[in-house]
């Protein structure tokens, strides 16, 4: 169960047209990410404005991610606050099949670790499907401990953790002291975070040039430190542009500008400022142009 969550993940965005979700730009942008070698997609999930879709919305986005990208594994994404409302949403999303759910700790509640364990517990036994835990504790307000969990990963439906600005010590820890699947969430961070035995990465940034995420994955498996290095020295100037504002608004202005979807966002997201718009363009040629030096 564990073995398919590692390599390079994308957490796709939910394109939008005006308030619609544009399924054409959504279908035409997961074929093209499954052919740059991704291990798999997330959807419904931060990037995604999941907590902004409908949960027929999140069904759909599902099911054309399903029909355009049939041989790759999807995680959907639950965030609620309640955890009656995260049990609902997850039964309903377990009933579309998908691979596994990407699970929030409550948010703004700010509840104990007992909390925390039972509202996991909850969800995985309502959903029987394959959890991660998404540790995002600057947008939830709560970070869950290693203790938690151990504990949680008794269950074997438990399988993995998206950990978004832990520190190395704490992804040691993660990686050692846990059976779980570490997957790095904080786009910043990946290339240490993989040097420190992450298994993969759940990556917004490689929506861009996907191909070299999955390079720099293979070679540091291979040992070959040093060319992983120059690439994610390459890949940094755009990440820290794509995350200068609010996810996913600098991402989908920049995927518009490729051509790939418009850069609609929903309230309370807004679009992209023109500056960075500018800023977005130049790190793209300049990743470009590396990447086609690599060839």
């Amino acid at each position: 169960m564990q073995s398919r969550f590692e390599g390079i993940w994308v957490p796709i965005i939910t394109p939008f047209n005006g308030e619609s979700v544009d399924h054409a730009a959504l279908a035409l942008l997961a074929r093209h990410l499954a052919a740059q070698g991704i291990a798999g997609l997330v959807a419904g999930a931060t990037t995604g404005e999941g907590a902004l879709l409908g949960l027929d919305e999140q069904a759909a986005v599902f099911a054309t991610l399903r029909g355009a990208a049939p041989t790759l594994p999807i995680v959907l994404g639950v965030s609620q606050a309640a955890t009656q409302a995260a049990v609902a949403q997850a039964r309903h999303l377990a009933a579309l099949r998908p691979e596994g759910l990407l699970v929030t700790p409550p948010t703004y509640v700010r509840p104990t670790q007992d909390g925390v364990q039972r509202h996991f517990e909850a969800i995985v036994e309502a959903a029987d499907l394959p959890m991660l835990v998404y540790n995002i504790p600057y947008r939830t307000a709560v970070n869950v401990e290693l203790e938690t969990l151990q504990a949680l990963a008794r269950d074997p439906r438990v399988v993995g953790i998206k950990e978004c600005g832990g520190s190395v010590e704490r992804l040691l820890r993660l990686v050692h002291e846990t059976p779980l699947r570490v997957l790095s969430g904080d786009d910043s961070q990946n290339f240490a975070a993989l040097c420190a035995g992450a298994h993969g990465t759940i990556a917004a940034s490689a929506h861009i040039e996907a191909a070299l995420h999955v390079r720099m994955h293979a070679l540091l498996r291979e040992g070959q430190l040093t060319e992983a290095r120059r690439i994610a020295v390459a890949l940094q100037p755009l990440t820290r542009a794509l995350f200068a504002e609010p996810n996913p608004a600098p991402l989908k202005a920049l995927l518009a500008q490729l051509g790939w979807c418009a850069a609609d966002v929903r309230l309370p997201f807004v679009p992209a400022t023109n500056t960075l718009c500018g800023r977005l363009r130049a790190a793209y040629a300049a990743l470009q142009g590396f990447a086609m030096g690599l060839a």
